[in-house]
């Protein structure tokens, strides 16, 4: 561009900036001024409106004594259930012994790893089937995956699964 462009240039933006200050300072500011002004909202605008919307208001000190009232029935819930979780421990524990979670899984040509932690995760051999397949990767065992039908059970731990898929 050439030196009688870059000037032309300049005075188009002069002119511009120019038209649009003196429009800004010469037009009616009233709309600004109708922001700026507040309305006073009354009690009985805020009573009318709640009232409307099923709601209720309360003071600080009510707040605070429904609070410390949660707070007490809470920690009531903690101990009664701290009383009641060593039987629960022991039938729970019971049931775990007797439970025992076996399933087949069949690996077939062209599935992943993570398909077959989500199907192991789904029939309840194991929790994550993210940590699983993580855990495959990075011991490499995703490349040594075997075709087949492999039996496993819920309580194996991630290298006897791997053990047992990779055989």
């Amino acid at each position: 561009m050439s030196k009688t462009g870059f000037q032309t240039f300049a005075a188009g933006m002069i002119v511009a900036t120019s038209l649009l200050g003196g429009t800004y300072l010469l037009s009616d500011n009233k709309s600004a001024e109708a922001n700026a002004e507040k309305k006073e909202v009354t009690k009985s605008d805020v009573e009318s409106y709640l009232t409307s919307n099923g709601k209720v208001s309360i003071t600080t000190d009510e707040y605070e004594e429904l609070l410390a009232a949660k707070d007490k029935a809470v920690q009531q819930q903690d101990t009664k259930t701290a009383e009641e979780t060593p039987q629960q421990e022991e039938s729970t524990a019971e049931e775990k012994k007797e439970e025992v979670v076996k399933y087949s899984v069949t690996i077939k040509s062209g599935m992943t790893t993570s398909e077959i932690s989500d199907l192991l995760e789904q029939n309840g051999i194991i929790e994550d089937s993210f940590d699983f397949d993580q855990f495959l990767i990075k011991g490499n065992y995703h490349q040594k995956v075997q075709l087949g039908t492999f039996t496993v059970q819920k309580g194996m731990t991630y290298n006897q699964l791997a053990e047992v898929l990779t055989k």
